[in-house]
């Protein structure tokens, strides 16, 4: 099959159209003044409307995109458009980041600096920043189904079209819902989700509400007002978008008026208007509000929650997350923090903080930094023994061979490495214990093997990660008790290093571990292997091979094996 092409792209509006722009708004006709309680006020709009025709520079906008690699390719039957940064540094992990309504992908060009091009010693990123299917210049879509799920799919179809194998997924607003299902959906490749808001509501059970703190007493207070008083868009954009597409489509008035209740009082209105003139000089008002009908219309609902590390910044004055009910739907929340940016209110409909890249955006920066970091490097012995079992996995291609592991196959061996890791997660973590039992695997797999793997992988390693380097009591699930850091890591490091070569000598691949591995697990073995033999490993063998044969050989693994 043929891959689409990846397209340069440039935004360049005709003047025909800002000219055409400025006529309409300056014979918009104007409705009765109503107080506040009523909606948007004609105060607000009227100064918005007479920036726009006198001051908003639109081609300043198009400067400012066109000064960052943008493009264009076909997912899914629809043109996606996205920016694509690269940092200049080597070791950047690549994120994409998603936006939601009424923003749009401006609202990230705040963010794109710092995370490409940190200070030293702060990671960098490679950024995809992609305007979502049917907003901005990825639009108008004309196919029905564009929801969450559609989306993430087609998310990683282009990050796997950009060549990337392992990367990060951040959101706000829409993207917030986005990006965890983008993890359930990729596991095998998001290393980790990070979001802006969570967005899980009680369930109806009232023993839920049992012993709520007073700051999530407030949460429901206030998302229970928001339900009341503001909520009109939401069941509108879910039941009719199109009765009032023609509206939008017609008067930028209108549109500036309603999309305007969503984008705080406190915001420049420079960053307002440029997020409303997106959508009406690219014509997709009225398919953005879409993606409201088909979250409401969508059938597919995924069992159990995501697994995916993930981690949250919420900022005062925008929604807020309540962790029990955000824990009931994402079961690895292994980074929880609030900020108070000190933003100012324009008045009680105000959410600030809610584009937090644009409002906050060294706080968020930061969170980001924080949390990527900490998925990934710390410990490289974990790394590379994570590495020997994913290549060991990719290679096999018959699951029913017998293995150096007594009478257990090619399926079984996997299936009671990917429970171990699970199980030093869980662990650290209290939670995502695994249900199978590690020491009488089935022998049958419910999926895709790397699927199944990849969680499991990730979960450790992130556990793992908020590990302090200098801890002397860290919970492992072995029969030996706390262990030091360094110990416990490798500990988890070396039942997968040695399930990895388990599975590749099984299968005719060549050995995964690497004599600086071999060298590093030999030293954790002889600290944590002698209590294991009974269960874990065999007698050791005589014999010196290497650094490789002289840890098998430890372990009670030939190495020489064969069927």
């Amino acid at each position: 099959m043929t891959v689409p092409a990846i397209h340069p792209f440039r935004v360049e509006v005709p003047q025909a159209e800002l000219d055409d722009l400025a006529a309409r708004l300056r014979r918009a006709l104007w409705p009765d003044e109503l107080p506040a309680t009523y909606g948007v006020t004609g105060d607000r709009v009227r100064g918005l409307a007479e920036r726009w025709l006198d001051g908003f520079d639109w081609r300043a906008v198009e400067a400012r995109l066109n000064a960052l690699p943008q493009f264009t390719t076909e997912i899914d039957g629809e043109t996606i458009h996205f920016l694509h940064v690269r940092s200049p540094r080597p070791d950047a992990t690549p994120l994409v980041l998603t936006h939601g309504w009424p923003g749009s992908v401006l609202e990230y060009l705040d963010v794109v600096g710092p995370l490409t091009e940190p200070p030293a010693g702060q990671p960098a990123f490679h950024l995809v920043i992609p305007s979502l299917p049917g907003f901005g210049f990825s639009g108008p879509v004309r196919a029905a189904g564009w929801d969450r799920y559609r989306t993430a799919r087609a998310w990683a179809e282009l990050m796997a079209r950009l060549g990337y194998d392992s990367y990060g997924a951040v959101g706000n607003d829409a993207g917030s819902m986005i990006s965890p299902e983008l993890g359930r959906i990729d596991g095998e490749h998001v290393v980790g989700v990070h979001v802006t808001q969570l967005f899980s509501f009680p369930s109806g059970d009232p023993a839920e509400f049992a012993g709520l703190s007073d700051a999530d007493q407030a949460a429901l207070a206030h998302l229970k007002w928001f339900q009341d008083e503001m909520f009109s868009f939401n069941l509108l954009h879910s039941q009719q978008p199109h009765t009032l597409a023609f509206a939008l489509a017609d008067s930028p008035l209108g549109l500036l008026a309603w999309n305007a209740q969503l984008f705080g009082e406190h915001l420049d209105a420079d960053f307002v208007l440029a997020n409303v003139a997106l959508y009406w000089l690219t014509r997709t008002a009225g398919s953005a509000i879409r993606f409201y009908y088909e979250e409401a219309h969508c059938t597919e609902q995924p069992a159990g929650p995501t697994t995916t590390p993930t981690g949250l910044a919420m900022f005062k004055g925008d929604f807020q997350s309540i962790r029990r009910f955000a824990e009931r739907d994402h079961a690895n929340i292994v980074s929880w923090n609030s900020y108070d940016a000190g933003l100012p209110t324009g008045g009680p409909r105000d959410a600030a903080g809610h584009y937090a890249a644009h409002e906050a955006t060294d706080l968020l920066v930061g969170d980001i930094r924080q949390f990527f970091a900490a998925l990934s490097g710390r410990w490289p012995v974990l790394d590379e023994a994570h590495r020997a079992l994913r290549q060991a996995v990719r290679g096999v291609t018959d699951w029913t061979l017998p293995t150096p592991c007594a009478d257990w196959n090619v399926t079984q061996v996997f299936q009671h490495a990917t429970c171990d890791q699970l199980g030093y997660a869980a662990t650290l973590t209290g939670h995502g214990f695994p249900s199978e039992n590690p020491f009488a695997p089935s022998g049958h797999l419910d999926g895709e093997p790397l699927s199944l793997l990849a969680p499991a992988l990730i979960a450790s390693a992130a556990a793992f990660a908020a590990v302090p380097a200098d801890a002397t009591e860290v919970p492992t699930p072995l029969p030996i008790g706390p262990l030091s850091a360094e110990v416990a890591i490798g500990a988890c490091a070396l039942d997968a290093a040695v399930h990895a070569w388990d599975i590749a000598v099984a299968t005719g691949q060549p050995s995964p571990l690497s004599d600086e591995l071999a060298t590093a697990l030999l030293a954790v073995a002889k600290q944590v292997a002698e209590p294991l033999r009974p269960f874990a490993y065999g007698p050791a063998l005589p014999g010196a091979d290497g650094p490789v044969g002289s840890l098998l050989r430890y372990l009670g693994r030939d190495p020489e094996w064969n069927a």
